[in-house]
């Protein structure tokens, strides 16, 4: 399948808003060596690193190159929400990394959940590797999908119960 397939056929229909960011991977490489995996544990969760390892067991990819590609749906998600909001940081957004599987669904913690319950969206991205260690990252917001129902009998607009 070819590229732009991929990221049509992954990205969702109706999209609120989304970012996209070109990771360098050798660059990246560089950094988490730099700091010898600070930069990892400051920018993602245990359960991000861990799911990285798991995507990494087929050794088609190492972890950090994995999680590399997680920090541009971070990347894309700061876009799409407009910027970072004071007090937020990169760890607030949780890309769940799942083998093989894309779009990866991207949780949003603190402000910036505060966000995407304001827009009632949720937010999905996913990474492709172009080539020459340059990966194409995405982040999409659209509507929730386990919106509350109101056509039950005495639910209003909103969904609260009169």
């Amino acid at each position: 399948m070819e590229k732009s397939e991929m990221l049509r056929t992954a990205m969702p229909s109706a999209v609120h808003s989304a970012g996209i960011d070109l990771v360098d991977l050798c660059r990246w490489d560089l950094a988490v060596a730099r700091t010898k995996g600070e930069l990892l544990q400051r920018v993602f969760s245990e359960a991000e690193r861990t799911a990285a390892r798991h995507t990494a067991a087929d050794g088609a990819t190492s972890p950090e190159r994995t999680l590399g590609r997680a920090f541009g749906v971070k990347e894309g998600v700061v876009k799409a929400v407009g910027g970072l909001p004071p007090g937020a940081c990169l760890k607030d957004i949780q890309v769940e990394i799942a083998p093989g599987e894309q779009p990866w669904p991207v949780r949003l913690h603190g402000e910036l959940g505060h966000w995407a319950a304001r827009h009632d969206v949720e937010m999905v991205g996913g990474a492709h590797e172009l080539g020459d260690d340059m990966a194409a990252a995405w982040a999409a917001a659209h509507p929730r999908t386990n919106r509350p129902r109101t056509d039950r009998p005495g639910a209003d607009r909103d969904g609260e119960s009169s």
